[in-house]
């Protein structure tokens, strides 16, 4: 485990460096984007969550992607990308088309949000 040494009023102290997105944002699913499919067990997932949790895209692609929403109550999207992480709270119930605004029509998921 990498420590920081912290210094405060002449006083040494080690304590744990915080761990750079080794910690998910959210305790929600995690689906993972890989070349051209969106992964959570099968391609073309159907997550089902409940109002007020979090899912969790993880870029694991080489090539890059996007996470939109084709259809649902609410509207997000991100910008290209081939690293990193994204994640939204679902708020409104109801069911989402995902897609990578990329590689549509087939590059696509589902989440389905309950009250």
């Amino acid at each position: 485990m990498k420590r920081a040494v912290l210094i405060a009023a002449g006083v040494t102290c080690l304590a744990p460096a915080p761990l750079a997105a080794a910690t998910p944002a959210s305790s929600g699913p995690n689906v993972y984007i890989v070349d051209n499919a969106f992964i959570r067990g099968v391609q073309r997932p159907t997550v089902t969550v409940h109002r007020g949790e979090t899912v969790t895209w993880h870029w694991r692609s080489r090539q890059s992607h996007s996470v939109s929403t084709r259809s649902g109550p609410e509207r997000f999207a991100t910008g290209t990308r081939n690293r990193g992480s994204f994640h939204h709270r679902f708020i409104e119930p109801g069911t989402y088309r995902i897609e990578c605004s990329l590689h549509a029509p087939g590059m696509k998921m589902t989440v389905r949000v309950k009250r």
